[in-house]
């Protein structure tokens, strides 16, 4: 393990509890400013919105300035966000601070899973699943800690400079450890290569077993954020219930992440990845279909279990699959990947909402089954297209880069 194996684990667990602050607080937050359920989905589809307006600006800011600096900034823009999100006094101040919120959090998103890959390019699958289990683990501490102080009473703004404190001090610590980068790893700087970023991108771009793999981080990133931001509105409107119990709903769904990546992460191969991924989402399918049928909070809280084991690999093992099958640059491979995820991520979050609005939030649980069924399609069309062959968990073929 490198030491900054250790940074992006805290980034990522920093960069789970802004994302899953929201859901947990929705109900107080929309009470307490008066907007419905669409414009709560709005929230994080705004979120998403920046966040995915700068994934690909992180690209050029870490081939100019390097990864761990980029990332330092990006955690504190973040604390920054969240603090005038903390500070709001209406819908429209919301937005603008979930702008700021987002474009940290795209930094983050951006760099965190690149700077994983470029170091352990042999084996990233299980260091890649292994970190994004840090994600689901910042997911359940949230949910756990803000629930129960929400339904104690503590205002949502407290909780919000909290996580504000947090998110600094993260970016102080990428700050420190790129000051010891240098003997451990070269990804402390720019890196050298004889093509420009903008050449990269041109490249994956053209490459026609990007869409398939887009396709199916879009609707990866969909499941989880529906699950995600929905579920404990969803036990506290349906089992009328208090915050504590919707938060431990969001808690199990990401405990069953963190065991399903940390399963994945040492215990399937790299040349299994797909074979990974295509179960698991059969097996979400199930799970998704379970959640909409149960009638009881104990049934619902086990479907979310299932749900979460199911949902765990595909954002870790979609972009490492295809860093593997395409012979490009797997940073600007796993932005353009993660550029598919973060849409999918805050649009079904958006149309949940909205469906929520027309009919009832029950119903808008089904969209969820019907993304898998889309995921698996798109995979098992990746493999027809073929590619390079993988052994060990490299491509055998000639100039790779990493």
């Amino acid at each position: 393990m490198n030491r900054l194996d250790y940074a992006a684990a805290l980034g990522m667990f920093v960069y789970a509890s802004s994302v899953v602050a929201t859901p947990i607080i929705l109900l107080q937050i929309a009470a307490e400013l008066e907007f419905g359920l669409a414009q709560g989905g709005g929230i994080e589809a705004v979120r998403a919105g920046f966040l995915l307006a700068i994934l690909v600006a992180s690209g050029f800011a870490a081939a100019k300035f390097g990864m761990v600096r980029s990332l330092g900034t990006g955690a504190v823009v973040l604390a920054a966000g969240l603090v005038a999100y903390a500070a709001a006094p209406s819908y429209t101040v919301v937005l603008g601070a979930i702008v700021l919120v987002g474009l940290g959090g795209g930094i983050l998103e951006a760099l965190l899973n690149p700077l994983v890959q470029d170091l352990h390019p042999q084996d990233s699958g299980r260091y890649l699943n292994i970190l994004n289990a840090f994600f689901s683990f910042g997911v359940v501490a949230a949910v756990l800690v803000v629930g129960d102080l929400i339904t104690r009473g503590v205002s949502w703004r407290v909780l919000m400079l909290g996580l504000a404190a947090l998110a600094a001090v993260s970016g102080l610590l990428f700050f420190a450890f790129g000051r010891f980068a240098k003997r451990d790893t070269h990804v402390h700087a720019a890196p050298h290569t004889d093509r420009s970023p903008l050449q990269r991108l041109r490249e994956i771009m053209r490459d026609r077993r990007l869409l398939p793999f887009a396709v199916a981080m879009f609707c990866g990133g969909g499941v989880e954020g529906g699950f995600l931001f929905w579920s404990a509105s969803y036990i506290q409107l349906n089992f009328d219930t208090l915050a504590r119990a919707g938060a431990l709903g969001t808690a199990v769904f990401a405990g069953g992440m963190v065991v399903g990546r940390v399963a994945s992460g040492h215990f399937v191969r790299q040349d299994r990845l797909i074979v990974l991924i295509v179960i698991s989402a059969c097996l979400g399918v199930a799970a998704g279909f379970g959640a909409w049928a149960v009638q009881t909070l104990e049934a619902f809280i086990a479907a979310m279990f299932c749900a979460g084991l199911a949902t765990a690999c595909f954002w870790p093992s979609i972009q490492s699959h295809a860093a593997a099958e395409m012979d490009v640059d797997s940073t600007m491979l796993f932005i353009l990947l993660s550029c598919a995820g973060i849409p999918g991520f805050g649009l079904v979050s958006w149309l949940m909402g909205v469906i929520a609005d027309v009919s009832n939030l029950r119903t808008s649980l089904l969209v969820l089954p019907v993304l898998l069924i889309v995921l698996v399609i798109a995979m098992l069309t990746s493999r027809s297209m073929g590619g390079p062959a993988v052994v060990g968990g490299y491509k055998k073929a000639p100039g790779q880069r990493r």
